[in-house]
């Protein structure tokens, strides 16, 4: 699977997640915490935590961005 179907998925779900009226930015910034933190979804290698978290804030920001 590429990174851009990756991408999409996550901004997909997100888009969602705000339409469904939910704080997008205090999910976002729990699952970053969670990813940080080792939670039990949260089986990245050290090394990739940071592009995770990265690519969360991304895909949060561009949401953000959308008018509905």
């Amino acid at each position: 699977m590429s990174k851009e179907v990756v991408e999409q998925a996550l901004e997909a779900f997100i888009a969602e997640a705000r339409r469904a009226n939910l704080d997008i930015e205090k999910i976002a910034m729990e699952a970053k915490a969670g990813i940080m933190g080792n939670k039990i979804y949260s089986w990245i290698s050290t090394t990739e935590k940071t592009q995770a978290v990265a690519a969360l804030e991304k895909a949060t920001k561009e949401i953000s961005k959308l008018d509905f």
